[in-house]
């Protein structure tokens, strides 16, 4: 397909005929030299605006120095008693919006979806690469060739190089928040993202978890480059492709595994033996010597009224409760605890596992002074009854400060990330990754960073039951009870560790390991299993 159509000798040369007159300029279809071109003009009433001139030739200058298929290729520019005009190659084509609206279909089959989005991404790098931005992208601003039905970028004429810093231009529907506010330090190639992201939800090109990651309103939480973008998109295509299947949920988690080690993989994993029950496959060196634990499969939870533990149905299960006062008679499940509240019978008066005053607390054997950290004590929790697997003594364990320590900030991974802050299923907190984390699985972003935001990672339900069955671990931001104050359930994530009532903590803007404020304290329990 020739961008510009030859024509016959036969056919003569044509004075300029309009075809498109947009908003500032006009534009012709002239014939010269056999050959097809473009004919952009300012309208009359702009040709007086030294603003709009300037911009005018900016978009020629910027267009002239580039060369690629899916970006319209600038000729010339010149002036005559008309004023100033830019010679383009003429496309044979539709805007995306008029495209769409003559194939309203087209973007369901996934040939041509990726094929566009293919076109539009190489376009985008491009001009990134040449560090530049479009700064307008919209439908009106993507033609659709009729030969082939290719992309072709157009209009720079907001677009932005280091010679035009301080150019700024949009359509309100399609541009980022830092350009509204006229932010230059913070226009950038997510800016162009954002857009992007726009048209992506437009015509519902992606899953909405990618979209919401291109629209978020500070442009460090974007995707930072095109290449990230395109390869989130392409793993939520695998995702899409299992989930139209019509399977229910554990189908799709087989399916999603299989992908994962057949499609990702040049070669694939090892068999390897099953999890523990109540485990997730997926091991976590835990200290120098190379031992290893599997966490369990959710948080600890405790109904008061049957005496009964278990763990979460799901990872990012939390209820935050933490009440005053927990009696035999309460009804609802707990999941937030005092320190050393095992119910493991070693002589304890009480086992209930909360109590909201410090002198009041149930350690073990009834005393103070010998708590989990003890030789005599117990580093677990739940004793009486573990639904999901346990309910034997030093089966589940808490992990220690030491061990957390390692597990966040030593340990050596097969990919380099051991952790990343996330969204999981629209819930914050941590998740963490065995030691042979496959970074292919999906893209993470800012791992391995204590100060970040959760939202800097966005894991829908379906991608995260990949990442499960690959071994990952999510702790939800559970929620903390520190006296008569509460965390609100997804802001604060407290994991007690079993050396003398340490805890893990993490929220936007941190993660650390330090003492609880008091015993008495609610915190989340996560337990894990040694791999003997």
């Amino acid at each position: 397909m020739s961008d510009s159509n030859f024509i016959t000798p036969a056919q003569y040369e044509q004075d300029e005929v309009l075809f498109d007159g947009g908003g500032t300029c006009d534009c012709y279809r002239l014939v010269k030299d056999n050959r097809v071109y473009c004919v952009k003009r300012p309208k009359p009433e702009m040709r007086s605006s030294e603003t709009h001139i300037g911009l005018f030739r900016k978009e020629y200058e910027l267009g002239i120095k580039l060369e690629h298929p899916n970006i319209v290729r600038y000729v010339a520019y010149d002036e005559d008693e008309r004023g100033p005009y830019i010679r383009m190659d003429y496309i044979e084509g539709d805007s995306l919006e008029a495209f769409v609206a003559q194939h309203p279909d087209y973007f369901k089959n996934k040939h041509n979806r990726q094929r566009f989005l293919n076109e539009l991404f190489s376009a985008l790098s491009y001009l990134h690469d040449k560090e530049m931005l479009h700064l307008d992208l919209k439908p009106g601003n993507i033609l659709i060739t009729n030969q082939g039905h290719h992309v072709k970028l157009i209009d720079l004429g907001f677009g932005w190089s280091e010679s035009y810093l301080h150019d700024l231009g949009f359509t309100r529907d399609y541009c980022a928040p830092e350009q509204l506010a006229a932010k230059i330090d913070q226009i950038g190639p997510a800016s162009d993202i954002y857009a992007v992201g726009k048209i992506l939800q437009h015509y519902g090109l992606t899953q909405e978890s990618v979209v919401q990651r291109c629209l978020k309103d500070n442009p460090a939480a974007r995707f930072q480059s095109v290449g990230a973008l395109q390869k989130a998109i392409k793993n939520t295509e695998r995702f899409r492709t299992v989930y139209r299947t019509g399977l229910g949920l554990a189908a799709a988690m087989l399916i999603g595994a299989i992908i994962w080690l057949v499609g990702l993989r040049e070669k694939p994993l090892p068999p390897h033996p099953p999890a523990p029950e109540g485990a997730i496959y997926g091991l976590f060196t835990i200290n120098e010597a190379g031992d290893q634990v599997y966490f369990s499969k959710g948080n600890l939870q405790y109904q008061a009224t049957t005496n009964i533990w278990r763990f979460a149905d799901h990872q990012w299960d939390a209820l935050g409760k933490a009440n005053d006062s927990i009696s035999p008679t309460n009804e609802g499940w707990i999941d937030l605890f005092n320190y050393g509240t095992s119910g493991y019978d070693h002589g304890a008066i009480k086992y209930q596992p909360w109590s909201i005053h410090y002198d009041s607390c149930y350690f073990p054997y009834g005393n103070p002074e010998l708590n989990l950290y003890d030789e005599t004590g117990q580093a677990d929790w739940g004793y009486n009854a573990i639904l999901n697997g346990g309910n034997q003594e030093g089966v589940w364990r808490t992990l220690t400060r030491e061990e957390w320590a390692y597990v966040l900030y030593h340990r050596n991974t097969s990919s380099g990330i051991r952790y990343a802050k996330a969204i999981v299923n629209r819930f914050n907190g941590i998740v963490l990754l065995p030691d042979d984390w496959n970074p292919e699985t999906i893209s993470l972003h800012d791992f391995n960073q204590e100060i970040i935001h959760f939202n800097y990672n966005y894991i829908d339900s379906l991608q995260w039951s990949l990442m499960e069955a690959s071994g990952a671990v999510f702790l939800p931001a559970a929620g903390s009870r520190w006296g008569n104050t509460s965390w609100a359930l997804g802001d604060l994530g407290a994991y007690w560790a079993s050396t003398n009532a340490y805890r893990l903590y993490f929220d936007n803007n941190i993660l650390g390991l330090g003492e609880a404020y008091s015993r008495g304290d609610g915190h989340a329990v996560r337990l894990v299993r040694d791999n003997e």
